[in-house]
């Protein structure tokens, strides 16, 4: 079972105004945290918070390499009350890449068919593995180009440096 509580409102910080959620907004979460109790994946960081704007809630899943301390990817759920928009992070106030190859959606529904379709989302992110695949650097200087890929596809998430596209010198799962 997972034990990671997921989509918990952190109280905020000292001097800022508490969060003011909605009714909407409460249920999603509620629906969204009640599907995530049953999730058999890893546990990962994650994020609720209103977006730059305030006009939605922001929900956000990170996928990181532990051992390496590496954020690898974001995707978050902005919802609106009748509809959501969720997709990859694009920058540090989570905008969307809002193209159906990187993943984009919108949907509209009742609050609880938002929260598991979204649910549903999150979870096929979280189950995919990621590896960790790395190459010696050219000219012999040491240390190693590193990218982060899902295994099951081969998409990039993360890397440091470009490859000559050999296969890589190491191959390394950092999540199953």
């Amino acid at each position: 079972m997972n034990v990671n509580s997921w989509f918990e409102v952190e109280d905020p910080e000292e001097g800022e105004d508490p969060w003011n959620f909605n009714e909407a907004e409460l249920a999603f979460l509620e629906a969204l945290r009640a599907r995530a109790d049953g999730w058999q994946v890893p546990p990962t960081p994650d994020l609720v918070t209103l977006t730059e704007d305030e006009s939605a809630l922001l929900v956000s899943i990170c996928l990181i390499d532990e051992a390496r301390h590496v954020i690898l990817r974001e995707w978050a759920v902005h919802f609106h009350g009748t509809h959501v928009r969720a997709g990859k992070v694009r920058d540090q106030v989570y905008n969307l890449h809002e193209s159906p190859e990187s993943g984009f959606f919108m949907a509209t529904g009742t609050v609880e068919e938002l929260a598991v379709r979204c649910a549903d989302w999150f979870e096929h992110v979280l189950s995919r593995p990621v590896d960790r695949c790395e190459w010696p650097r050219e000219g012999g200087g040491g240390g190693y180009v590193t990218c982060w890929e899902f295994a099951d596809t081969g998409e990039a998430l993360a890397g440091d440096g470009t490859t000559d596209g050999s296969p890589p010198a190491y191959r390394l799962q950092v999540r199953p």
